[in-house]
């Protein structure tokens, strides 16, 4: 009994002297401030804001103690944007008050120590400003009676709105039934992850003039029904950077006009119409280009890669002489096939190459070697578009012997290997679109005017198989 008496007393005088006791906690925090969230170096950059949120919330900090309530406001001024031009060497442009709207003010209680000022803004109004100048809302923070003090560093921030613009850009070739298709890439300089961009473009010919002065270049429109478009809108989805775009080339029209295609052909200009509001429009206008160029590999082997010295059944040679050096695209690689009087050379020689993508020809180019010239002149060649092994169905685009002229210079010391008279055009007899490539040697010419006697095994030199096509 006499010790719980004493518990008592001990609890009794604890309580006096606790209630005795001055409150210190809040001796080591400083007064009540208003301030922007960031440090003062972050808040003087200019921050960045997607323009196709439409909205942002900009949150403002009561900071201290919390024993105060405050009325903030949020002001916009173009006299603290002139100041940051002036301090930083920038010429930001003043966003107009008309484009956007904000939470202007902000009522703090006591215990309140966060608040949030929210800016909205009219995307087609602001996309509609110069595109050339980069605008920025300055905001800068004021007490209601200046109940509370600012921190100074920390009153001001700078908001621009971003958006992203689109490009019409790199173009690659595929293949539809039995016609050529350039398919084109579209794409944005940054992602937008709100929304899905829509854009719509034509062919527009009117802009062919413009190309050919800047290029100094002569090419005209193409005919009626020569090129046109799969599609003409194609969808950037949200939160991605490419879509393409595709046009069709006629190979029938190709046929008709192939005169004035190696003459000095077309350009197709394919150009962006109308996009999704707030993307602006970077490069408007993507050239399909409808004329030949050289087209040569490297080409990929699929028949014929061990027709060559390297696989001589009884005098095996140099390893780096295959079938695929015929399509190296490099003329000075010349291939030899077996050169052993032992290991003769079957005819016909065939060899079938992937392009990686199809083409349709106008001409043929075949160079010979330097020292072992006109030894093969007898081809066929064939394109199609599958390859299916045996089963792969072909067309005869060109046959027949072809040019042949002695060039001393290239057979005389230095030996110029890619002496562009070694080069000959084998012209097509038929016009066809496809990727792979089959070139059929038929025979080995039995003289040859080079001093060199003819091959007993029936062999020889090329330099390079390759062509212009579109």
């Amino acid at each position: 009994m006499k010790i719980n008496r004493l518990k008592l007393l001990i609890v009794a005088l604890s309580a006096a002297a606790f209630m005795g006791c001055q409150d210190d906690r809040n001796n080591f925090m400083v007064s009540d401030s208003v301030s922007f969230v960031g440090t003062a170096e972050v808040l003087q950059q200019i921050r960045e804001v997607s323009i196709y949120d439409q909205t942002c919330d900009i949150p403002v900090l009561k900071n201290g103690k919390g024993q105060s309530a405050a009325t903030v406001h949020v002001q916009t001024s173009e006299a603290v944007l002139t100041a940051y031009n002036q301090a930083n060497g920038t010429s930001y442009a003043y966003l107009p008050e008309s484009c956007y709207e904000i939470t202007s003010t902000l009522h703090f209680g006591e215990d309140d120590f966060r608040k949030f000022a929210t800016l909205k803004w009219d995307v087609g109004a602001v996309s509609a400003l110069d595109a050339e100048q980069t605008y920025v809302i300055p905001l800068e923070l004021s007490v209601e009676g200046s109940v509370l003090p600012l921190a100074e560093d920390r009153k001001q921030t700078f908001i621009t709105l971003v958006g992203s613009s689109v490009s019409m850009g790199a173009l690659t070739n595929s293949s539809t039934g039995s016609d050529l298709v350039f398919d084109g890439q579209i794409s944005l300089n940054s992602a937008i992850s709100t929304l899905d961009v829509t854009i719509d473009y034509a062919i527009d010919n009117s802009l062919i003039a413009a190309y050919n002065e800047a290029n100094g270049t002569s090419y005209k429109a193409a005919p009626d029904g020569m090129a046109s478009l799969v599609a003409t809108t194609s969808t950037i989805a949200a939160g991605e950077l490419v879509t393409t775009f595709s046009c069709r080339i006629s190979t029938q029209k190709v046929k008709e006009h192939i005169d004035e295609l190696k003459a000095g052909g077309y350009v197709v200009p394919v150009s962006i119409t109308s996009v999704t509001e707030g993307v602006a429009i970077e490069q408007k206008t993507a050239f399909v280009p409808l004329f030949p160029r050289e087209t040569k590999g490297p080409w990929e082997l699929l028949e014929g890669y061990e027709i060559g010295w390297a696989f001589g059944p009884t005098n095996p040679g140099n390893a780096m002489y295959i079938g695929a050096r015929l399509f190296d695209g490099v003329v000075s690689n010349e291939w030899i096939p077996f050169i052993n009087g032992n290991d003769q050379n079957v005819f016909p020689m065939v060899f079938v190459a992937d392009m990686g993508q199809p083409h349709i020809f106008t001409n043929f180019l075949i160079a010979d070697s330097y020292n072992f010239q006109g030894s093969y002149r007898d081809y066929e060649i064939y394109i199609s578009n599958a390859y299916d092994g045996a089963n792969t169905a072909w067309t005869k685009v060109a046959s027949g012997m072809r040019d042949y002229t002695y060039c001393v210079e290239a057979n005389t010391s230095p030996y110029v290997k890619d002496h562009p008279d070694l080069t000959y055009d084998y012209p097509i007899q038929q016009v066809a679109m496809g990727r792979y490539l089959k070139f059929v040697i038929l025979k080995c010419e039995a003289t040859r005017d080079n001093g060199i006697a003819p091959s007993p095994c029936g062999g020889g030199k090329l330099g390079d198989v390759w062509g212009e096509a579109l």
